[in-house]
């Protein structure tokens, strides 16, 4: 199976995130979405190109990191439920003074 490019044009200038940024030339995305459609176009199985979709939407959507900041909240949670010791966020730190205001580089 192989995409036609026309198809694969047409997607991608029909959604902003694929071609145009709000401060660039191009969107946060696209080079993934480049990846994915190279692979598409390229490869005779579509089921070879999942890893590049997979990546394509994790950058458009963010499910797998908002997938684990919610792990990380309840296992934070538990412990705090448990009496187990936790450590401290960067903002408790930065009000205890441990880390500055502003970190520079």
């Amino acid at each position: 199976y192989r995409a036609p490019p026309s198809l694969l044009g047409f997607v991608c200038s029909a959604t902003m995130a694929c071609r145009w940024g709000t401060e660039t030339s191009v969107g946060r995305c696209h080079a993934l979405w480049m990846n994915y459609s190279n692979c598409i176009t390229s490869e005779d199985k579509p089921s070879e190109c999942i890893a590049f979709r997979d990546d394509y939407f994790e950058c458009l959507h963010g499910n797998r990191q908002t997938m684990r900041e919610n792990m990380m909240f309840a296992e934070r949670q538990r412990r705090i439920a448990a009496g187990l010791p936790v450590p401290t966020t960067m903002t408790e730190d930065m009000v205890s003074g441990k880390l500055p205001a502003r970190l520079t580089l």
